[in-house]
């Protein structure tokens, strides 16, 4: 598999906050909320500083849906 292919890959993978409402059927907003209470999968943050890059796991998400959106027990770190 080429670096390029697995650029894509991870692509595929790692979903903004507006993919990430758009798979969940919500706003964006919404789905910030859900994140932060628990009710949503937390994003990752990519990088350091003020305004790390934030990407939710498309397949976590999948998940999530396919459960019936449980309430999620991650540990969060903020």
């Amino acid at each position: 598999m080429g670096v390029q292919s697995k650029t894509d890959e991870v692509q595929a993978e790692l979903l903004t906050t507006i993919q990430a409402a758009r798979l969940a059927g919500v706003s964006e907003r919404t789905m910030w909320s859900w994140s932060r209470s628990g009710l949503a999968p937390a994003p990752l943050k990519i990088g350091h500083g003020l305004r790390p890059a934030v990407r939710f796991r498309k397949s976590e998400l999948l998940s999530w849906i396919a459960a019936g959106c449980p309430r999620v027990e991650a540990t969060r770190t903020r």
